[in-house]
């Protein structure tokens, strides 16, 4: 054998090797999201599962999206719902127009968890579906304020930071709280960005803890 096709029977091999590797590297990384996807099609298994489910699609990477849009288009009511929630967090372009097809879905959370992946990719701009779907969807209380609070969105969508908020959480922590007991310590930003920890207030005032909705 020539040196010249040795040196190309080695690099075909390497080559070979190279994506082989790749792709197992890439099946490491998504097949526990498909095992999810595969669990929310018998069904909601709840919000802890949900939670883990959605750390999971993060330390996936870039390499999930082909997944959460298949499960958008194609998935059943739960499936739909949780590849929406996921995209929220994802945030790639290359999901837009599954995601404006799904504003149409047959579920309202779906419907919504859509319109607020499509706002963290930018301004919307009021087309006549979305009129419509301000005018008329059957979710007074849900998808209509969800819409109208993405059309009036002008900050500047911060999804790295969401997904980092969210891979620092320790999932041990869920479901914690107990009647009579101690509140865990926890921080969060209030309404003017500043960071908070509960048990800076502990013994001094009474903390009112309040969720806004449709609050980006």
């Amino acid at each position: 054998m020539s040196g010249n096709l040795l040196t190309i029977l080695i690099a075909t091999i390497a080559g070979d090797f190279l994506l082989t590797s790749s792709a197992s590297a890439q099946d490491a990384n998504t097949n526990p999201v498909r095992r999810t996807l595969a669990r929310f099609d018998q069904g909601d298994p709840g919000w802890k599962v949900r939670m883990e489910s959605l750390q999971s699609v993060i330390k996936a990477g870039p390499a999930v999206m082909p997944l959460l849009v298949e499960a958008l288009k194609n998935g059943s009511p739960s499936t739909r719902e949780f590849a929406a929630q996921a995209l929220v967090l994802v945030a790639d372009p290359s999901a837009r127009s599954a995601l404006e097809q799904t504003v149409a879905d047959s579920n309202a959370a779906t419907r919504m968890y859509a319109i607020q992946a499509l706002s963290m990719l930018g301004p919307l701009a009021l087309t006549e579906q979305y009129e419509r779907i301000l005018q008329k969807d059957p979710s007074f209380y849900g998808v209509r304020p969800m819409l109208a609070a993405a059309l009036a969105r002008d900050d500047k969508p911060d999804a790295a930071g969401l997904r980092k908020m969210l891979l620092d959480y320790d999932l041990a922590k869920l479901d914690s709280a107990r009647l009579g007991e101690m509140a865990p310590d926890f921080t969060l930003a209030d309404f003017t960005g500043k960071t908070q920890r509960l048990s800076e207030f502990r013994g001094k005032k009474t903390v009112v803890l309040r969720f806004i909705l449709f609050d980006f």
